[in-house]
Formats: C-alpha cells, structure tokens, sequence
C-alpha cells in the first residue's frame, strides 16, 4: 500500500499546485495585480491542506480537484480579457484537476487487493445492479451512500465496533429491500452473490459479484478496529 500511495503523489501534487504556478506566472507575464498573488498562494495552502486531510479517501478527490482547478482557472482567465478567457480557463483547469485526481483514485483502488484491507484507505465499494447505492468501508466505521430521489442523498454510518456478523450470500430473485433506521432508502438486490452485514437495528445487504472479497475487507477492517 505505500507503494500505491507513492505512486499517486506526483498526480495529487500536480492537482495541488499547477494551477497556483500558472497563476503566479501568468501573473507576472500579463502584468498582473501583484497583491492578487494571493488568491493563488491561498489556493495553495487550501489545496494542500484538504488533500493532507483527505489523502486516505480516494472518492473525495475528484470533486475537490475539479473545484480548486475551476477556481485557479478563474484567477488565470481574469488577468486577460475576463469575459471571455475566464470562462474557459475555469472549464478546462476545472476537467484537468478532475481527470487527474480520477486517474490517481483508480490507480490506488484499482486492481482490488488484500492488502488494502491493511491500510487505512477508504474503499468505495458499488452495488451491482443499483446506480448510486455504494458501501464506504472505511478504517474505523462503514457509510452506506444511497439515493432516496434525484436530489436526496443518505449515508447511513456505522462504527466498525457495532458491525455484527458479515457473510457473503447467494440471492436467487431480484428484490427491493428496506434499509433499516433510514426512513425511505432502499436497495435493489439482483439476483447473484452479496454481502449481508449485521448494523443495528437490521442488516445491510449490498449486491456485489465480488462479495467474498467484500466480507473478507469488511470483517478484517473490523478486527483491526478493534
């Protein structure tokens, strides 16, 4: 695992500081507000900081990188013709940032592994066959991230501490199940192997085609929590 997160850190750095270095430089290229320079030193400083905070949960990196890119690319595009660079420099600093940050993700999730189950990375895992619905394992407790409607998003936690029993199943038909203690979120099992985990004041059940794995870094992180 440090292998992987050593390979990440030239594509988070690159998340981080291109874009307050373009903005320094074009700064002084254009001719810029030299107390602007700021904004770019502040982007920085904010950009090192979340990804310091968050360098453990890899499905948080896009989004930020994409914003810290878009707002880098707005300082860039407002030292020249701002109406209509800016735009532009927010779009394409903006996709860069998110591409980066995406690739770097797969790249320390992917190709799934054991010894993830040993670090303390937070695993994003997605249930076959319900868009959106996907189990958070991470070091010390699991969120389970579904959608009651287009804009209604529920992360039901759990403390690894309180996780009863965790097996992998077989589910013979498709069926719609209630998430216990979670008002109107449930989930769409298809028929195939799954993973069912003990929560109060129910069980979880997340469809998956490779629900011996799940159990197996569900249970370990578990033990490791103590």
């Amino acid at each position: 695992m440090t292998a992987r997160l050593r390979g990440v850190r030239p594509h988070l750095l690159l998340v981080v500081a291109l874009g307050p270095i373009l903005g320094i430089v074009a700064t002084f290229l254009l001719d810029g507000w030299l107390p602007g320079l700021g904004i770019p030193a502040l982007l920085l400083f904010v950009g090192g900081a979340y990804f310091a905070v968050h360098r453990f949960k890899p499905r948080r990196w896009p989004v930020a990188a994409a914003v810290l890119g878009g707002l880098a690319g707005a300082y860039v595009g407002s030292l020249w013709l701002p109406w209509v660079t800016a735009p532009l420099a927010v779009l394409a600093f903006g996709t860069a940032g998110h591409l980066l940050a995406s690739r770097a993700g797969k790249k320390i999730l992917c190709p799934y592994s054991a010894d993830l189950a040993d670090s303390a990375i937070e695993v994003p895992w997605p249930a076959r066959g319900s868009r959106g619905l996907e189990l958070l394992v991470g070091a010390n407790r699991i969120t389970l991230v579904g959608s009651r409607g287009r804009l209604r998003t529920v992360r039901p936690v759990v403390d690894l501490g309180s996780v009863g029993a965790v097996e992998q199943v077989m589910v013979a038909r498709r069926a719609t199940l209630h998430v216990p203690g979670v008002g109107e979120l449930n989930v769409t099992v298809t028929p195939g192997p799954a993973v069912r985990i003990a929560v109060p004041p129910g069980e979880w059940i997340l469809p998956t085609d490779q629900g011996r794995d799940l159990a197996r870094l569900v249970a370990r992180r578990k033990e490791l929590a103590g």
